[in-house]
């Protein structure tokens, strides 16, 4: 999923249409902290799964065709909704933020165990 990508499902996660997604006046007004939301997403979830180390490896996302590459693309779609949580948030929407926050969390917990399962599995060899 690209960072163009991302940004759709961030809007849509705030509450815009997709007609309103595809507005330029829209993206711009979120495109500074937007990006920063992302690679904060990015980083916490790839430092949950990979560790330190490898979180302050990772090539921060810039541009609309980047892709969090450190991540398998099932969890590109967390990083919008890490971002939309801090987008919520500050709008005073902290039910919203909340769940999404809940969303972020319970996906990296997912693929964690997922993680863990598959060593486990080499374990019992």
């Amino acid at each position: 999923m690209t960072v163009s990508q991302m940004t759709e499902a961030f809007l849509l996660n705030m509450g815009y249409s997709r007609a309103d997604a595809a507005e330029p006046d829209v993206v711009e007004e979120y495109a500074p902290s937007l990006a920063r939301w992302l690679n904060e997403g990015y980083a916490r979830a790839v430092q949950r799964l990979c560790g330190r180390e490898a979180a302050e490896a990772i090539a921060p996302l810039r541009g609309g065709a980047d892709e969090p590459e450190a991540l398998p693309e099932a969890l590109h779609p967390l990083l919008a909704d890490y971002a939309a949580a801090r987008g919520q948030e500050l709008r005073g929407n902290a039910q919203e933020a909340a769940g999404l926050y809940a969303a972020f969390e319970r996906g990296l917990a997912e693929a964690a165990r997922e993680r863990r399962g598959a060593f486990a599995a080499w374990r019992a060899l």
